[in-house]
């Protein structure tokens, strides 16, 4: 034999694999031709792996079995704690019956449903748990507003539900976002997904505040003079450090000279400086009154000057190396 039993054993795996070099592979074979023992050697190789894969396989599928009984367990508890959070539901219904009417019937019901939105729903809901709570509870909740409405003969309906549904999106849709149904369909826009959202249900909030109250024309005016320099400034600031392909220097100047604008435009729309703390700059012929968010808007133009320059500097540093 050419070769010694020892190299060729090293060889085996890579043979059996399909990953090693043609001359090693026609040594190898040369050698199997000749030597029986080495030949057994890659049957129990190849025995090893058949075994691999049938304890991989009885393995899937002991946790597929697995998964499957904890999944019916849960939808059992879930099912089960639905009933006792029904129970109070019967007694109420049986009460109401019992003194004529049940407008309170329908309260408690609502109400009844949020709790179980929050408990049997994430035991019911197959995947996606966190997405099916928060949408049960919203809906539970949108619900509860509506009968309370109704049976009170209230008009705030809209205001109280587009004010918590903007404070949960708020707080929840970042989490949301990254959900597998939602991730799916925004892809790498979460972000602008999620502020967009929020976006909508504050203008929505803000409509319905107005439209309840009665408010008319001139609450729109205030509203959109106060809220719409700061929504520029929110979505300016997140456009700026997500999207723009510039140095952290350059975007935190963009950033501090947005919300110098934001604070000038207020000024300007809001007079803002009738009703705080003036600064003066007396000259010899006349007397100049500046309002403290001019004061805070001049300092952040002036830090916004200084970072936009460092970037502009760091960039064409960055160019000449390159």
């Amino acid at each position: 034999m050419r070769y010694e039993c020892e190299l060729i054993r090293d060889l085996l795996p890579l043979y059996q694999d399909g990953i090693c070099s043609p001359s090693s592979k026609t040594a190898v074979e040369e050698h199997l031709g000749e030597c029986d023992g080495c030949s057994s050697y890659l049957e129990s190789l190849r025995s090893g792996e058949e075994i691999e894969q049938v304890i991989a396989a009885e393995k899937n599928e002991a946790l597929d079995s697995q998964k499957k009984f904890f999944k019916r367990r849960s939808a059992v508890a879930g099912t089960i704690i639905a009933g006792i959070f029904m129970l109070p539901v019967l007694i109420c219904l049986i009460v109401n019956l019992a003194v004529g009417g049940a407008g309170w019937f329908f309260i408690v019901l609502a109400a009844m449903l949020i709790p179980v939105s929050l408990v049997a729903v994430p035991l019911l809901a197959p995947e996606n748990k966190g997405l099916w709570t928060l949408s049960s509870f919203c809906i539970s909740l949108l619900l509860l507003f509506a009968v309370v409405c109704i049976i009170t003969g209230g008009s705030w309906f809209f205001t109280a539900s587009t004010a918590s549904l903007f404070g949960i999106c708020l707080v929840f849709s970042p989490f949301a976002a990254r959900s597998k149904p939602i991730a799916s369909r925004v892809g790498g826009h979460r972000g602008l997904a999620v502020l967009g959202l929020d976006t909508v249900m504050f203008v929505l909030m803000m409509i319905s505040i107005g439209i309840t109250g009665g408010l008319g024309l001139g609450y729109y005016s205030l509203a959109g003079r106060i809220s719409l320099p700061i929504i520029g400034l929110v979505w300016t600031i997140f456009l700026t450090v997500r999207y723009l392909k510039l140095n952290r220097s350059f975007k935190t100047g963009i950033c501090l000279g947005s919300a110098s604008l934001m604070m000038f435009i207020h000024e300007l729309l809001l007079d803002l400086s009738a009703n705080s703390t003036s600064f003066y700059i007396r000259t010899d012929s006349d007397r100049y009154v500046f309002g403290t968010n001019i004061l805070f808007g001049a300092v952040l133009m002036l830090l916004a000057l200084i970072f936009a320059g460092i970037g502009f500097i760091a960039n064409r540093n960055r160019r000449k190396e390159k």
